[in-house]
Formats: C-alpha cells, sequence, structure tokens
C-alpha cells in the first residue's frame, strides 16, 4: 500500500477526521549524531489525550502521538529534530541508523496523527543520510543533514511542505546539527565536528563562517559531538549553545552590527554535579536541543541521562524533569514550545529505536518565539 493509499485508508478508518487532515489532504541513521510504504493512522494512547491539557500539572510528562518505530514501516523511527508549523503540525526528522539512500520528515497534526511523509534522498556521494536539526520559517521548513560525517557531504536543506520540493541551500559541512534564527531573519547552524557557526539566509550559497572557537569543540574521546544546538535569548544580545561532548552550555554575545564577541561559559555540568551533590555524570550529560521561556529560563535536553535540565538566567540549575513508566523520556533529543508546552523528540539512540516516540513536558511559563 502507498503512502496516498494508506493516508485515504487511514483516514477513512475515523467517523470525524481530524481537520489538520483534511487540511494536509488538500495541499537515518545514528553514527555519532546525539549522544543525535505503507502507512497505518493510529488513535493517541491513553496518555497522549491528556495534552489538552491544562489540565496537566507542571512538570509532567506525557507520551504524544503514535510509537515511530511501528508505523509508516519503521521510517519515522528515531526521530532527532523538530519543528512546528502555524497550523500545530510536528515536523519530525527521522535520524533512523538503517536510513542509506533516503531520509524522511514525518508530519504529526496537533491531535498526534501522522499525516504526511516527506521522503529526502541522501547527497552526491554520502554512504547515509542523517537528518537531525529542523527550523520552521516563512512556509518552509530547514533541515541539517550529517549524512555521512564526512566533510563536504553534510548538507542544509530546505523544504516545501505542500509540493516536497527539496532545495540545497549549500553544503561542505561535516556534521550540521541545530540552528536558530535572529530578528533579521539570518539562520545560524552550528557544525558539531568542527566548532563553528555559520549563518545564512534563505537564498542558496549565502553562507559564512559566523563564528569557530576550540571551546566548541569536544574535548571527550567517548562522545566527540561537540557544538550542538543554538537558542537566542529574548532579546537577541546572546547566542547560546551547547557542546553536548563537554556537558557546557556556553553563550556568544552578538554586537548592534551582528558580529559575535567573546565566548564565555554560562553552565558547567562537572561543576553543578559537584555543587549539587549529583552522581557523576548527571547534569547536561550530552546536552543536545535548547528552548527558552518567557522568563529567561533554558531548557536543555540532556539525552544521555533522559532529563530535561532548566536553568535560570544566572545559569544555576533552576530544575530537573523526566517522565515515569510509560511516559519516561528515551535520550530526548530536540524540543519545541508551543504555548507552554515542550514538544520532545525521544530518539530511543541506545535501545534500538524501540521507543521512538514524542513527549510533551507541561511547563510553568510559556516559550518564545522570536521572530
Amino acid at each position: 500500500m502507498d503512502i496516498e493509499n494508506a493516508l485515504t485508508y487511514g483516514a477513512s478508518q475515523e467517523s470525524t477526521p481530524h481537520p489538520d487532515f483534511m487540511e494536509w489532504r488538500g495541499k537515518a541513521r545514528f553514527p555519532l549524531c546525539c549522544f543525535a510504504t505503507a502507512v497505518v493512522l493510529i488513535g493517541l494512547s491513553s496518555s497522549a489525550h491528556a495534552q489538552d491539557s491544562a489540565s496537566l500539572p507542571v512538570g509532567s510528562i506525557v507520551n504524544f502521538g503514535p510509537n515511530l518505530q511501528q508505523v509508516a514501516g519503521g521510517v519515522c523511527r528515531q526521530p532527532e529534530g523538530i519543528a512546528l508549523d502555524g497550523y500545530g503540525n510536528l515536523y519530525l526528522a527521522s535520524n533512523s541508523d538503517s536510513a542509506t539512500t533516503v531520509g524522511h520528515v514525518c508530519v504529526l497534526n496537533k491531535g498526534g496523527v501522522l499525516v504526511d511523509i516527506i521522503n529526502v534522498p541522501s547527497g552526491p556521494g554520502a554512504a547515509a543520510i542523517g537528518l537531525v536539526g529542523e527550523l520552521w520559517e516563512g512556509d518552509h521548513l530547514y533541515v541539517c543533514d550529517q549524512a555521512d560525517d564526512v566533510a563536504t557531504h553534510g548538507r542544509i536543506l530546505k523544504i516545501n511542505p505542500s509540493t516536497h520540493e527539496i532545495t540545497t541551500l549549500f553544503s561542505g559541512l561535516t556534521f550540521p546539527n541545530g540552528f536558530a534564527e535572529d530578528r533579521y531573519g539570518n539562520f545560524f547552524v552550528t557544525d558539531s565536528l568542527l566548532g563553528a557557526i555559520y549563518k545564512f539566509t534563505a537564498e542558496p550559497n549565502s553562507d559564512t563562517l559566523w563564528f569557530k572557537d576550540a571551546s566548541l569543540i569536544s574535548t571527550n574521546p567517548n562522545q566527540p559531538v561537540g557544538a550542538n544546538d543554538l537558542a537566542f535569548s529574548a532579546d537577541g544580545g546572546y547566542l547560546y549553545v551547547d557542546n553536548a561532548g563537554n556537558r557546557q552550555v556556553l553563550r556568544i554575545p552578538v554586537g548592534n552590527n551582528g558580529a559575535p564577541g567573546q565566548i564565555e561559559l554560562f553552565a558547567d555540568g562537572a561543576t553543578l554535579d559537584q555543587q549539587l551533590g549529583l552522581p557523576s555524570p548527571t547534569a547536561l550529560t550530552f546536552a543536545d536541543g535548547m528552548q527558552f521561556d518567557v522568563k529567561g529560563n533554558l531548557y536543555v535536553m540532556a539525552n544521555l541521562v533522559n532529563e530535561v535540565d532548566v536553568f535560570a538566567p544566572d545559569g544555576s540549575l533552576a530544575h530537573r524533569y523526566s517522565g515515569t513508566g510509560n511516559n519516561a523520556l528515551d535520550f530526548n533529543a530536540s524540543p519545541i514550545f508551543e504555548g507552554s508546552k515542550l514538544y520532545m523528540t525521544n530518539m530511543s539512540a541506545t535501545d534500538g529505536g524501540v521507543n521512538s516516540k514524542v513527549s510533551i513536558l507541561q511547563t510553568p511559563f510559556p516559550g518564545i518565539h522570536l521572530y
């Protein structure tokens, strides 16, 4: 059964199709990453129904949507990147460890139903495709392809979700990983193996090296991924970047002319473990995706300990959130806010993808969407 027929079949099983589904009808692998066709539509689990969810207590974590290892023949498994459009649809970039020639971006509507799959061919000469960080802007989705972690094979892709048209904005990277956007519409992306941040626009071949520093290189021989994700402060005065292997969050001042200043340490996991009496390593153990709320708190995915570390504006560790039972996190990789709900991909990277899914953390304050 092909995708179109499978979607039609799945919709026919519901007496009242979700309006987002009707709107859609109208219009990976894991070498280094985040340590990062039939479709059968399935209903939400009982825990996922909860996010109608002013009723969710702050700090609670629940599953959302299907087990992505099981639906769509497994092509949506091991989701890493996540993005949100203006209709509440979530775009999940699969970093499946079995993907070599074709990767997939899978779309869940705001009811948690799989409504579309975008096939993404691997790049020229690459032995694999590994889709990671995502960013939504305008009517397009921007996606990092880490490919096979070979220099020049990493790509930045621009996808039209309505037509599935894919444009390569630029290539030549080693491991592109996380995105951010400034107030002027410029995009920024990390290269996790080069310790670099590139700046670009929506036009092809517009990339320039914006910042490169040894502090963004991992010194951890067991985890070579350095600069991972990015997040701008609410006023745009700082660009925050985490170093996954070194268990750190750093920040770079941004001048009025857009130029970077001297990088500085914001939070260090090893120091926090000592200060708080936590087993080592705990805090920021493989710092991955990041998002700010409206109070200036920074939510960081600590995916090797399956928790969310929340930092106050002064860099202190304010909260540590983790789910329980079937709702426990499993290598939580990337977050995106919708109001006070923080949606997170679970890449299930250390247990073969069996727990590939999306989770929701109910936070005390809404997230910021800068531009």
